[in-house]
């Protein structure tokens, strides 16, 4: 019973850690409230573009954080929002975050010291205090995570984003109803930033501050390489279905050999798995009867 105490123990903060973290991550702003504060950021000298709404941004937040922000380093708070933005939360959903870097491990200090001592464990002292390292460090682990999984979708559904808009374009709709049209049938993150971009342009940002507003919120290199493309078009009176259409082709070309390659990977991925759990117990299967017969005969 006692060695299973520290495993409980180990389980159960983790368990904690994870559940102050969700209210984070999942309670997002109404879509009014949303909206009033893009709008006031436009109307934030919006002569200055994308910059002045940064520094807007960076502004509000630093006063917003107030005493939060002892609980990290100021890059460490930059890199945490910067997460939150790629993975579709609002900003204003860092005071909690990291609120959560406080309270969780504040939790399992607490729990840890009245559980602890009674188990009288050095394991149980072991997994106590990498509970609490876990716990402070897990809003960050989990927020970069949805940043990596929402960015790894987006750069999936990239080219059929494009063959819509082409095949939109081509029926004869504007660049700017086609764009309107694709966010509005598509419900997944790159279709939010699509419709966010036609929403921006509608509020007054001019469509050059819009695009580059696109590839800065996202890691995407290829939405970063169209959304230049689209840019330069418009500078050069380049048509804009051409550009579009080649860049379709390319980003479909090179969806296939991220798959090619991923497929190329799996081979050596599962050699490691096989040597260390397969191969022993084939060896184990094969071998047993014939080392059996072996010592009957001698």
């Amino acid at each position: 019973m006692i060695a299973v105490l520290p495993l409980l123990l180990g389980v159960l903060c983790l368990v904690l850690a994870v559940a102050l973290l969700v209210p984070a991550l999942e309670l997002e702003p109404s879509n009014k409230k949303k909206m009033k504060a893009r709008i006031r950021e436009l109307q934030a000298r919006p002569e200055k573009g994308v910059t002045a709404v940064k520094k807007r941004q960076l502004s509000s937040t630093n006063a917003a954080l107030g005493a939060l922000r002892l609980v990290s380093t100021p890059s460490g708070i930059a890199r945490l929002e910067r997460h939150l933005s790629l993975a579709g939360r609002n900003p204003d959903r860092l005071p909690v975050v990291l609120l959560a870097k406080v309270a969780a491990p504040a939790i399992i200090l607490v729990f840890g010291a009245i559980v602890v001592p009674s188990v009288g464990s050095p394991l149980a002292w072991l997994i106590y205090v990498v509970a609490i390292g876990v716990s402070y460090f897990a809003p960050d682990i989990i927020v970069h995570g949805r940043a990596v999984e929402r960015q790894t979708k987006m750069t999936y559904d990239l080219p059929d984003i494009l063959d819509q808009i082409v095949i939109s374009i081509e029926a004869g709709m504007g660049f700017e109803s086609a764009l309107a049209r694709v966010g509005a049938n598509n419900h997944g993150p790159l279709g939010e930033e699509i419709v966010r971009t036609v929403q921006d342009m509608s509020l007054g940002m001019s469509r050059r501050d819009s695009y580059l507003a696109l590839a800065s919120r996202n890691d995407v290199e290829d939405l970063k390489r169209f959304t230049k493309s689209i840019v330069q078009a418009e500078e050069f009176g380049v048509p804009i279905s051409r550009v579009v259409r080649i860049q379709a082709d390319e980003m479909r070309d090179k969806r296939r050999q991220r798959a090619r390659e991923t497929a190329m990977k799996v081979p050596v991925k599962l050699l490691f798995p096989m040597l260390t759990c397969i191969m022993p117990v084939l060896f184990i299967v094969i071998l047993t009867p014939a080392i059996l017969s072996l010592g009957k005969v001698l």
